[in-house]
């Protein structure tokens, strides 16, 4: 039925609230409502059925609707501005949903022969009505990081962390020498240019860099004669970055290698400049680099919790700054990496030095270099040889619960499973931790492969890394030999309920279930970890972090390129509507957390949530009739 040119107008003020509606200029949105027809569906009609030949987009004004893939299973449950039947108009073919009125619902209703016109007019209008979930999430990452979560507010707050190095480094010429000069005659260059780093160069080369702290250490503490040459003190083959790179990247590499100064390089690999911890303080304006050095030089404890404490407001300055989310999880995680190096340093000063070569290992997001604010800590030692238990456990006991303690102070809450060093579990060597993995994957079940998640995402962090790698390297080749073991992977990653979408202000279930809070991490984060986790296991790949592992999957074939490329979008954005929540619960003076009210979602995070859970809910599916019946 055609609407009373009358009530125009109120249609028209109508579509300015419809996300679809609102990229339209004044002219083109009233077009729209001079076409726009009226339907009335009293609670338990059937609005369209499968297989109907479909000739409108529904656009719901009042009650709600919910669809169901081929009549039987839900699919979608809207509300007042959603808009539905626009897949089947889009191809051309009959309608695969069944809409059905949840209560008494009016529908505005355009022809499709505008709905086509509007499209083929208009851009944005095009690309929302996209019938590729993934394109759309795709573009809605990118839009975050050119607008912000609105899709056209300003994504900065200040902060020049998206600036190229080139346009921040020292423009003076870039003092240098070569690795045979005199150590004396390399301390006088250096304080006649007044610089406090000088690379070195041997035929335009960069093969070191020398800094005033490496005089003091390596040159005058142990009194070295000046005419010893500078490669016998320089810092050989040192961390560098492209002058393409940004300020975050300058930021990160700094942070994670405990670094102030930074060469720069050419696309040839010639040095450029160099840039400061200064440089990067004058960009930011903010404590975000000072954080990692404050922990790195506390002299106790209560100077390390102190530095910690300011991480939430770090990680919220950057968040505001619209940096994304994987550089904000990689910067959590080297804050998160170095508060463990010097708490276990500040410890072991406490207790003595440790009677046998051990590692420090952690697990789960740290390792996967996407630690979050208020994650658990996940470590466990491991022993080198030499160890006797009976002997020297008392001292690694007594370590293990100062740690814990300490880093639950800093902020890193205790293990709800109890996975810590604390824990006599957890205190292993390198043999009797192959030894629990392999009997964890030649006899896999339901318990075992819960308590085996996580350690196939280690790292170490501290102490003797070979000791881990070993580890590693079995136990991964062990597993995707083992293919009853991945079939038990898969199908503990499969049962991951991940929710429909939004109904109002709440959680859609599949089971038409309705809930208030949205758990990020369980319901949509863990799931794709988990199946990047799987394909890595049944790859061989070693790579730790999600994204490397579902490049990797892509790479060697054991995933399809676009399915990796859909997940990476899905862990991008969903991380950062994490990370905007967290950064929002900061503000306000609330400890951060992993679950939301869905009602403090914006149209456009539920929107593209929506379609997140959609990509995941499908790679689930795939995986479960892919492997879990047993790998070929």
């Amino acid at each position: 039925m055609s609407i009373d040119p009358a009530l125009i107008h109120e249609v028209d003020d109508f579509l300015r609230e419809v996300p679809a509606f609102a990229f339209l200029d004044d002219a083109a949105r009233h077009s729209v409502a001079v076409r726009m027809e009226i339907a009335y569906f009293r609670r338990g009609a059937p609005v369209t059925q499968a297989g109907d030949d479909n000739r409108h987009l529904s656009i719901i004004r009042s009650g709600s609707v919910e669809l169901r893939l081929g009549g039987t299973e839900l699919h979608a449950r809207l509300g007042e501005r959603d808009c539905f039947g626009y897949p089947s108009l889009i191809r051309r073919g009959p309608a695969q949903n069944e809409a059905i009125a949840c209560e008494d619902t009016l529908l505005y209703r355009l022809p499709d022969d505008a709905f086509h016109k509007l499209r083929d007019a208009n851009e944005q209008f095009r690309h929302f009505f996209d019938i590729d979930e993934a394109a759309r999430l795709r573009r809605a990452v990118g839009s975050l990081r050119e607008d912000g979560p609105q899709g056209g507010q300003e994504g900065g707050s200040g902060f020049g962390v998206h600036v190229p190095l080139a346009s921040v480094m020292s423009r003076r010429e870039v003092v240098h020498c070569s690795p045979d000069l005199a150590i004396g005659d390399a301390a006088r260059l250096m304080a006649e240019k007044d610089v406090s780093v000088l690379p070195i160069l041997q035929a335009d080369a960069l093969v070191g860099i020398l800094t005033d702290k490496d005089l003091r250490r390596r040159v005058l503490a142990p009194g070295l004669d000046g005419g010893t040459p500078v490669n016998r003190v320089m810092t050989p083959d040192p961390i560098t970055i492209g002058e393409s790179q940004t300020v975050l990247n300058a930021l990160l590499a700094m942070t994670s290698h405990h670094i102030r100064h930074l060469p720069v390089v050419d696309n040839a690999g010639r040095l450029s400049g160099i840039v400061s911890s200064s440089d990067i303080l004058a960009q930011l304006g903010s404590n975000t680099f000072h954080l990692a050095r404050e922990v790195q030089m506390a002299r106790s404890q209560t100077e390390l919790f102190e530095a910690t404490s300011h991480l939430p407001r770090a990680v919220a300055g950057l968040v505001e700054a619209g940096v994304d989310a994987d550089p904000v999880a990689r910067y959590i995680s080297a804050i998160g990496e170095v508060s463990h190096k010097r708490l276990l340093d500040l410890v072991e000063q406490e207790l003595g030095p440790p009677p046998v070569p051990y590692a420090l290992v952690c697990f789960g997001s740290l390792a996967r270099h996407e630690l979050s604010l208020g994650s658990d800590q996940d470590n466990g030692f491991v022993f080198g040889e030499g160890f006797v238990r009976e002997e020297h456990d008392d001292y690694f006991a007594e370590l293990g619960r100062r740690l814990a303690d300490g880093l639950e102070s800093a902020g890193y809450r205790y293990c709800p499973g109890d996975i810590m060093a604390s824990n006599p579990e957890y205190r292993r060597t390198a043999p009797e931790w192959i030894d629990r993995f392999r009997g964890w994957i030649d006899s896999p079940d339901p318990q075992a492969i819960l308590e085996s998640g996580i350690f196939f995402d280690m790292r170490a962090v501290a102490g003797e890394a070979a000791l881990v790698d070993e580890m590693r390297q079995e136990t991964f080749r062990a597993a995707a030999k083992n293919r009853i073991f991945l079939s038990f992977v898969a199908r503990a990653a499969a049962v991951t309920a991940v929710p429909l979408g939004f109904f109002r202000n709440f959680l859609l279930e599949k089971d038409a279930v309705e809930g208030k809070v949205l758990d990020l991490k369980s319901q949509a984060i863990t799931p794709i970890i988990d199946l990047a986790r799987t394909h890595a296991i049944a790859g061989g790949i070693e790579a730790t972090s999600t994204i490397e592992r579902l490049e990797a999957a892509a790479a060697s074939g054991s995933l399809d390129p676009e399915a990796a490329r859909d997940l990476a979008a899905c862990f991008e954005f969903v991380r950062d509507v994490r990370f905007r929540h967290q950064a929002a619960q900061i503000c306000r003076g609330e400890r951060p957390s992993n679950k939301l009210d869905p009602g403090e979602l914006s149209r456009f995070d539920r929107e593209h949530l929506r379609d997140a859970f959609k990509l995941i809910r499908g790679q689930l599916d795939k995986l479960r009739s892919d492997l879990a019946g047993g790998l070929t």
